[in-house]
């Protein structure tokens, strides 16, 4: 239920709103129209535009007007209340029963961006909430990142299972990438096991509130919407289990004899060298990028030398893989240089990709 008592709203399937006047059930609320009828309406179907004292404001329909009324903030009962009529409407905190809890130590959190039309992403509105699909209730504050300092959108209590409206953006205002930042703390009204506080910088891309593959079903809207994760205990404890599953299975990988690998068929002309520095020593952990790379050059001169003292060698094709380019660079470099009666090319694209140079030996 994210409305209550005092809450100014409007209708997401009908024109006009109006003012929650009574909490009908869970999923129920009455709503004073700006013609002073109250009608029921459906939780989900409504968009908070402006809220009441804390969500306890309670507003009484006075009979002797067309309007609604308040009353004094000095709590009374039902048996000994004595209101005065007053030509001022004066206000009364209604105490309520405190939720309690959940129980479970669960945490879901999330932004999300609801298309006020769906079928014309990027001309219309897009509404942002902040969920929280948690077992802790969350105290919450967000800011727009602007020269280094940040601007406050919204801050509260967010209570379990619920979610509330953050801004209304009108399609003018998400041209441009800005950035939210948001921090939040885990808390309950009872005994509970303390959650590590929030704290993340959360770029929005426009271009992806354009895209209909970014707004997906979810369990938060009936429409789709652009979901942003912040923190999800259910998803960490997920990515852990494959994380696990993935460093078993690289262990009994290691621990099985490795398969010989299947030679290609050269002709006896051809001769191929691997320069992979996997292949050129046993543990090159220890070796910084300048280390590997004087090695696989070396090798590459070693090779070439023996190739064109050979009388059978002809084409020698050497497998430097694709990576950032250096080694290539560096191949190509030195047999522009020092090389440069030897005709090469990429090898065959088929085989190799273009992770292979040919050269070309006589």
């Amino acid at each position: 239920m994210k409305c209550g008592i005092g809450d100014k709203v409007r209708f997401l399937n009908d024109v006009g709103g109006g003012t929650v006047t009574k909490i009908i059930n869970k999923t129920t609320v009455a709503v004073q129209t700006d013609d002073g009828f109250e009608i029921p309406a459906l939780d989900s179907e409504l968009v908070i535009i402006g809220q009441g004292d804390e969500k306890l404001k309670s507003i009484i329909p006075d009979k002797e007007t067309t309007g609604t009324k308040t009353v004094s903030k000095k709590p009374i009962s039902a048996a000994n209340a004595d209101i005065k009529k007053h030509s001022e409407p004066v206000q009364l905190v209604v105490s309520r029963k405190e939720e309690t809890d959940p129980q479970g130590n669960a945490i879901g959190l999330y932004l999300a961006f609801v298309p006020e039309a769906p079928s014309k992403l990027g001309a219309g509105n897009q509404t942002l909430y902040i969920i929280n699909d948690s077992d802790y209730r969350v105290f919450y504050a967000l800011a727009i990142w602007n020269s280094g300092n940040v601007t406050p959108l919204k801050s509260g209590i967010l209570l379990p299972d619920s979610k509330e409206l953050v801004k209304v953006y009108g399609n003018n205002q998400l041209n441009n990438q800005f950035v939210i930042n948001f921090q939040s703390i885990f808390l309950k009204n009872t005994q509970y096991v303390v959650q590590q506080p929030e704290y993340s910088d959360i770029t929005i891309n426009p271009i992806k509130l354009c895209k209909d593959s970014s707004f997906i079903e979810n369990d938060f809207f009936e429409q789709n919407a652009y979901i942003i994760s912040i923190a999800d205990s259910k998803q960490e404890e997920l990515l852990k289990q494959i994380t696990n599953e993935a460093i078993s299975n690289s262990i009994k990988q290691k621990d099985t004899a490795p398969k010989p690998k299947v030679q290609k068929e050269l002709k006896l002309d051809t001769e191929e060298i691997d320069l992979h520095i996997e292949e050129l020593v046993d543990n090159h952990q220890n070796l910084s990028n300048g280390e590997i790379i004087q090695l696989q050059i070396a090798r590459f001169e070693t090779a070439l030398e023996g190739g064109i003292r050979s009388n059978s060698t002809k084409k020698m094709i050497f497998i430097h893989g694709l990576g950032n380019g250096k080694l290539k660079f560096e191949v190509k470099k030195i047999l522009d240089t020092k090389y440069s009666k030897l005709k090469y090319q990429d090898a065959s694209f088929k085989e190799y990709g273009y992770g292979a140079t040919l050269v070309y030996i006589r």
